[in-house]
């Protein structure tokens, strides 16, 4: 593609995608989605995201993330200076296709460090954290946890699961979810079929390796097998049930 960050609408795509001339238009359309999930599948582009009533398709490595929102909102919060934002101010500053990926934009932006939420009462607001350091002396850093999952039973003897094996998977649940970066854990040990403590000691490798973020849960009315399959890390009050692995776009 060379739409880069723009990406291509289903629309344009059906009108640029010909096939077989004498192909009936139905059959020109299941070609077509058959192409896009293959290519989804491979990870050559990833989507659709839908955007009012349109759907997008983008290049790998293009178009709207959780990366590029959090990116995003630390921009907006930097720029507020010493005026508090509150969420739904900031929510409303983050605009386009990025709005989807807000509630986890936030969370990936203060696990970086980047910004520092205060609590007043139920409402939440935002610091960017270079201010709070410079302005108020607040400390913005903390002494790393150690990201070792709780002690649990040994995962069975047998072959090691490699990031290799999981980044092919992940492309692929991501695929069916629209292009959505943050793919459950437990989606991915069913579709692996692999014990839940070998998925979790890969998972908190690549983590400290930088190749994959973990997240906790944004909701609670997940369903319980999705959260008891997330990994529980000590000084942290939720599970991390979702991962992104970085710069897979």
């Amino acid at each position: 593609m060379n739409a880069e960050d723009a990406g291509l609408a289903l629309g344009t795509l059906k009108t640029c995608f010909v096939g077989k001339a004498k192909a009936t238009a139905k059959a020109r359309e299941e070609r077509l989605r058959d192409a896009l999930k293959t290519l989804a599948e491979r990870g050559d582009i990833w989507g659709p995201v839908k955007h009012g009533s349109t759907q997008y398709y983008f290049a790998a490595g293009r178009g709207p993330s959780i990366e590029t929102a959090s990116a995003l909102l630390v921009r907006l919060v930097l720029q507020s200076g010493t005026r508090l934002l509150s969420r739904p101010g900031l929510e409303k500053k983050v605009t386009g296709m990025h709005r989807r990926f807000f509630p986890d934009a936030v969370k990936h932006a203060i696990a970086g460090r980047a910004i520092v939420e205060l609590t007043c009462g139920k409402s939440k607001y935002y610091l960017h954290c270079d201010v709070a350091a410079e302005r108020f002396a607040f400390e913005t850093t903390t002494m790393p946890v150690d990201p070792s999952p709780v002690p649990g039973p040994n995962p069975p003897h047998g072959p090691s699961l490699r990031f290799e094996d999981l980044l092919p998977v992940y492309r692929r649940l991501k695929a069916q979810q629209g292009g959505f970066s943050a793919v459950k854990i437990f989606d991915l040990m069913k579709a692996l079929n692999v014990p839940k403590e070998a998925l979790h000691t890969l998972l908190v490798q690549e983590a400290k390796a930088g190749r994959i973020t973990i997240h906790p849960t944004t909701s609670v009315e997940l369903p319980r097998e999705v959260i008891d399959a997330g990994i529980r890390l000590d000084g942290f009050a939720e599970p991390f049930i979702t991962v992104v692995v970085k710069d897979d776009r």
